[in-house]
Formats: C-alpha cells, structure tokens, sequence
C-alpha cells in the first residue's frame, strides 16, 4: 500500500437517515448521526467527521441511555461511568459488587440485575450535573422504572443536530 495524505484525497458527504454516519468514537457503537459533514478518503476508506457541539452530543446520547427502556449494555454502563468520570471500582461500591463484576457487565459477558440497572440510571441523573435530566428523573420516576422492567433490546441511539442542538430517538429492535 502507497503511503498517502487522507487529506488530499477525500470526498466530502452530508450524513442522512438512509447513510447516517456511524459514531463508535463516543464508545457506544450503535450511535448514527445525521446532518453532519464527514469525509471519506478515497483510498484508504478512512472516514472523519466535524461533529458539532460535542459536549452537547454527548450529554445527549447520556440522556438518552439513561431513559431508554431496554436493558442497559455493556457499553452504556461503560459510557456513563466514563460520563461520570468514575473508576470501576468507585461504581462497584456504588452499586454494592465487586470490580470484577462491573468489569463482566462492562464487556457483556453478564447483564447486571434489573436493581443495579436501575441503580446505575438513578446515579448518573444524580451525579451526572445535568440538571434538565435530574428534574426529569425526579417528575418521571414513576414512569421509567415501570418502562425499565420491560424487556427489550436497544439497536441504534439516531442523532441528528438542528440549529447546533442534539435531539436523539432510540430505536428498538
């Protein structure tokens, strides 16, 4: 392979819902943005996007794990320890396991229990800073603890930014 310059050889694209760009960088893989700028090098395949308003994707994309109604995943526990800026075992003596067992949830070789789900959620609502998500967990607790005990699987976070805001849409499979 010839050594290039990606820069020298790309072709620009507008992401769309029938080609949205896929977002793993933010540690979930199953995010696509649409409405962003992103380039592809035609040689090499590389792909680099100019996502707007990062820190405002990413409190996002948190708002919309934590209120979605399927189990959490390996990668969104991930993603909002991270969001806190936790270790593993600062979220284990949170949730009352051991590191290890966060470590088995964060790489889905087990989901934790419907109670640690919940644990987790409720703990980033309130430690996360993003007051908007505490009012809303405070005034619809009711209704997202019933929605969490329903059992269902989360395929894609869609992003799409409008005026430089992020509005989200969780899509079941």
């Amino acid at each position: 392979m010839v050594n290039h310059d990606c820069r020298e050889c790309f072709e620009e694209k507008t992401a769309t819902l029938k080609n949205p760009y896929c977002f793993s960088d933010c540690g979930l893989p199953n995010v696509l943005l649409v409405g962003i700028k992103y380039r592809v090098c035609k040689i090499c395949g590389k792909k680099a996007a100019d996502i707007p308003s990062v820190k405002n994707l990413m409190v996002a994309l948190a708002r919309a794990v934590v209120q979605g109604d399927a189990p959490l995943t390996g990668p969104e526990i991930r993603f909002l320890r991270k969001r806190l800026g936790y270790q593993s075992a600062e979220l284990a003596g949170l949730a009352g396991v051991t590191p290890e067992q966060v470590s088995r949830w964060e790489h889905d070789r087990n989901r934790p229990e419907k109670s640690a789900d919940k644990l987790i959620r409720m703990a980033y609502c309130q430690l996360s800073g993003d007051r908007e998500l505490k009012e809303k967990f405070e005034k619809h607790i009711a209704v997202w603890l019933p929605a969490w005990a329903r059992d269902g699987q989360l395929s894609e976070i869609r992003a799409k930014i409008r005026n430089r805001e992020w509005e989200t849409e969780l899509v079941l499979a």
